[in-house]
């Protein structure tokens, strides 16, 4: 599975819910027979409706092939044009994405390459009928956002659903051994030891640190660079010189700060703001 497989992509739709997926839950959805089966629906409605809605395509036969067309490119640029998205719109945006903005400049743009496909392929396509216009971009647009909105709402619930209810009837091999539990790791601070687990939070002040665990709050003779010499990406995030947060503990990023399961508000620097929002992009946490 790659990174993106496992990032998730925050939409806002236009009835104004928020859904979450990832390009390999849209993936398995966008080959879905139940999308297959809507989108074939979707086709005969169109290819059977009233010439008068569609002037630059008034024949039925023209109308089905440019639109089968559009729909089966749509189908395999979506998931390359969300694995985009899914790397770039954090960099803008730290909020959800409106899908609005999501995908019309996708469909617009095969709405154009339709348009062009009599002048780029002559006789070998249908003929159109008028040139396509503003009004004909906003009709496309907004069937693909109620396509995508009853895809996400209605399709997308179910297929997670299935998923779930597959994996709780796998059977479980009794015989098969069971993994040894992880070894817990220890950091050591002025010759005493401390589990990681254990660790919530560590302040940096003048010739000690300042560590707060599940337990409570110790002070030991030792610098950032030594506790941080011990632990692995995973354990936590470096927000600042002087401030060190646990995985566990740091529940979302907002701004230029940290919060966290305890209710603390721990500091980002500024020159650490892109490898604090990149390590929460991957331990799958709001950033």
């Amino acid at each position: 599975m790659s990174q993106n497989d496992s990032l998730k992509l925050h939409v806002v739709l236009v009835n104004g819910g928020i859904v979450h997926f990832t390009s390999r839950e849209l993936r398995k959805l966008i080959y879905s027979r139940r999308v297959l089966i809507l989108l074939a629906g979707f086709l005969l409605a169109i290819g059977t409706s009233d010439p008068t809605l569609f002037p630059s395509l008034p024949e039925y036969q023209s109308r089905l092939f440019y639109w089968t067309v559009s729909v089966a490119l749509y189908l395999l640029l979506l998931p390359f044009w969300v694995d985009a998205l899914i790397r770039f719109w954090p960099k803008i945006s730290t909020g959800p994405l409106p899908m609005i903005g999501a995908t019309v400049p996708l469909v617009i743009a095969l709405t154009a390459f339709a348009s062009a496909m009599p002048v780029i392929f002559g006789d070998l396509v249908p003929a159109r009928g008028h040139s396509i216009n503003w009004i004909t971009i906003i009709k496309n647009c907004f069937i693909a956002q109620v396509i995508e909105t009853i895809a996400l709402v209605w399709l997308l619930p179910i297929q997670r659903l299935e998923a779930e209810k597959s994996r709780a009837s796998d059977p479980v091999d009794a015989n098969a051994a069971k993994p040894a539990a992880p070894a817990i790791r220890y950091v050591v601070l002025n010759g005493r030891s401390l589990p990681v687990p254990l660790i919530r939070s560590v302040r940096s002040a003048e010739h000690y640190l300042v560590v707060t665990t599940k337990t409570g709050t110790a002070e030991f003779r030792a610098r950032m660079k030594d506790f941080l010499e011990q632990l692995e990406d995973g354990d936590g995030i470096q927000t600042h010189r002087s401030y060190w947060v646990s995985r566990a503990e740091a529940v979302e990023m907002s701004g230029s700060n940290v919060k966290t399961a305890s209710g603390e508000i721990i500091p980002v620097s500024r020159g650490k703001l892109q490898d604090v929002r990149d390590w929460f992009r991957r331990q799958g946490k709001p950033h």
